[in-house]
């Protein structure tokens, strides 16, 4: 692909991700001049490259639904990933935990921000064990796949996959390894800690396994069918938002050292999560899972490298820069595995043509 077409399919693609940027950015240099500007845009870019592996399985679970779905992936689930996950749950989070009112919580972030920030930093923990515990079970349930018959690092893959035998091991897991962190905790810490990644596994498991029942059950009726599959597809949606809000607790928090205005975050990551939700959709229409097939592999890896992060972070300061290079990282790697696995099977099938 040459220089213009790739402009063009940037222009094509992605022309609501572009409009969402300049109207963004522009809000954003209003509130707060250059500096504003500027640190949305910082923003923008890192919640592309902690979220990017959250296009990539947003991806598989989009290639399943409508055209009407995926547009109401990108206008309805922006707004409710970025007013909602990105401005309106931290501040549930701090009136919930401080037993302040909203309205209270809301006058701290704006007229003081370094306090809300510091209230949002000290109840970490347990929001990253509701995070990493959502996304831990993401990535485990597919890791231990025993059905899946494509695997990117051989036998250990297989061999992680023959544990899925088990049943509810992804939950066991991860019920463990917050346990772990847990007690790791200061004895004050404890409770809410373990009450926050019992959640974040418990939702996994209503949410994700809400969708299945209803996508699979039979039905009779033509009636019953519609309201199975629309059930079903609001599941799907509600999946979807919850994972993406456990994308986004890392980067509401680790925002404050860019920038202490919370409309200025909600405006940076907005434009960052709109980017990846526009990749989402361009992933399904180029059909790119099926032309790189370790790509979902490397997502996967990834997003289990982020959850033991999240855990990990709960105990010691981790850079967030180190959870975006990560998570790059295995993408990167994955997708240059996908290519030399591409050019293989092209390859063979032109040896095969020459012999016959």
């Amino acid at each position: 692909m040459n220089i213009k077409n790739a402009a063009q399919v940037m222009l094509k693609e992605f022309w609501g991700a572009w409009l969402i940027t300049v109207v963004a950015l522009a809000v954003a240099y209003y509130v707060g001049g250059w500096a504003g500007l500027f640190a949305a845009l910082i923003l923008s870019l890192f919640e592309i490259s902690i979220s990017f592996d959250n296009a990539v399985v947003n991806a598989i679970v989009l290639k399943k639904q409508s055209a009407a779905f995926r547009t109401a992936f990108l206008t309805i689930g922006f707004l409710i990933g970025v007013i909602g996950m990105r401005l309106l749950l931290p501040l549930l989070i701090v009136s919930l935990t401080t037993g302040m009112g909203f309205g209270e919580v809301y006058n701290m972030a704006v007229n003081e921000p370094a306090k809300y920030s510091e209230q949002l930093h000290h109840h970490h923990a347990e929001v990253m064990l509701f995070g990493g515990g959502f996304l831990m079970m993401v990535a485990l349930t597919w890791l231990f796949d025993h059905e899946r018959d494509v695997h990117w690092l051989g036998g250990f893959e297989r061999r992680l996959g023959q544990l899925g035998r088990l049943s509810m091991v992804a939950a066991g897991v991860s019920l463990l390894l917050a346990l772990i962190v847990v007690f790791n905790l200061p004895a004050e810490k404890q409770y809410a800690a373990l009450l926050a990644g019992v959640l974040g596994v418990t939702v996994y498991i209503f949410v994700g396994g809400l969708g299945d029942v209803l996508g699979s059950e039979e039905v009779s009726e033509a009636g019953e069918m519609v309201k199975k599959g629309l059930a079903a597809s609001i599941s799907t949606f509600l999946f979807l938002e919850v994972r993406d809000a456990s994308f986004s607790f890392d980067g509401v928090i680790g925002a404050f050292a860019i920038s202490s205005n919370i409309f200025i975050i909600m405006l940076g990551l907005g434009v960052g999560a709109q980017w990846v939700r526009s990749m989402t959709v361009f992933f399904v229409k180029r059909d790119t899972l099926s032309e790189y097939i370790f790509l979902e592999h490397g997502a996967h890896w990834a997003i289990l490298a982020l959850a033991v992060l999240m855990y990990t972070s709960a105990l010691y300061e981790i850079p967030e820069v180190i959870t975006g290079l990560i998570g790059l990282v295995l993408i990167g790697w994955s997708l240059l595995s996908s290519v030399r696995a591409r050019n293989r099977l092209m390859a063979d099938k032109k040896r095969d043509e020459q012999l016959k």
